[in-house]
C-alpha cells in the first residue's frame, strides 16, 4: 500500500462555489410522501437515487435541519413519485409551506400510507430501511416494495437551481452498451435476431 502525505493544511472550500458545482449536475426530482395519522406529508427531493436490485433499495439526502422529515419518517410506508417534465409547478408547490403542498394535486393513499402522485413517470411504494448522518445531511435508505411505472413519458430535470426538460435530438437514441456503476446496463427487451438480442446478451455476459 503506498502512502499519501497530505498538507497540514487544506484550503476551506467556498461553499457558494461547492453549491454552484452540486447544482452543475442534473438530476430528476422526486415527491417523498405519507398518509401519517391521519396528515398529509411530503417533501420534493433532487437527490433521489437507485442503489441495489437485490435486495431493492433506493435512496434520498435530506438537510439536518428539515422540520419535516422527523414527521415522515413515522410513516408505516413512504411513497416515492418520480414527478414528470410537466410537473414543474407541482414541485414548487411541494416545496412551499406544509399546510398547502397537497391542495388540488391528484394522488392515491396506499393501504399502507404511502401517497403516489398522478402522471408521475415511476412510483415506489417503499419502508425505511436504514438512516445514515453524513454532514449536515441525511442519508434515507429505503426498502422497495411495489413499484409502477406510472402515466408521464419525460421526467422533470433539475439543474442549477431551475427546471428542463430532456432533448435528445441530436443524441444516439441506441441504448448503452456497456457498464455504468461497475455493472452491465439493462438493455432492455430486443428483437429476436438482432445484434441486441437475448442470446447474444447472455453469450456476451
Amino acid at each position: 500500500m503506498t502512502a499519501h502525505a497530505h498538507p497540514a493544511t487544506v484550503p476551506a472550500i467556498d461553499q457558494r462555489t461547492l453549491r454552484d458545482a452540486f447544482g452543475a449536475f442534473p438530476s430528476g426530482v422526486v415527491a417523498v410522501a405519507a398518509s401519517v395519522k391521519g396528515q398529509l406529508t411530503g417533501i420534493a427531493a433532487s437527490s433521489f437515487t437507485s442503489v441495489s436490485i437485490d435486495p431493492a433499495l433506493v435512496s434520498f439526502s435530506i438537510s439536518t435541519t428539515s422540520s419535516t422529515w422527523p414527521l415522515l419518517r413515522e410513516a408505516e410506508h413512504l411513497g416515492i413519485s418520480v414527478l414528470a417534465d410537466h410537473h414543474d409547478a407541482v414541485c414548487r408547490q411541494l416545496a412551499g409551506p406544509r399546510e398547502e403542498r397537497f391542495a388540488g394535486l391528484p394522488f392515491k393513499v396506499t393501504g399502507n400510507g404511502a401517497v403516489l402522485l398522478d402522471e408521475a413517470v415511476a412510483t415506489y411504494d417503499c419502508s425505511l430501511h436504514e438512516e445514515v448522518v453524513a454532514g449536515d445531511h441525511v442519508i434515507v435508505l429505503l426498502e422497495v416494495h411495489e413499484v409502477g411505472a406510472g402515466d408521464g413519458e419525460h421526467p422533470l430535470v433539475f439543474h442549477r437551481s431551475a427546471f428542463a426538460k430532456l432533448h435528445r435530438d441530436d443524441l444516439d437514441p441506441a441504448r448503452l452498451d456497456g457498464r455504468i456503476n461497475g455493472a452491465e446496463v439493462d438493455r432492455g427487451a430486443a428483437d429476436p435476431g438482432s445484434a441486441g438480442s437475448r442470446d447474444d446478451a447472455e453469450d456476451a455476459a
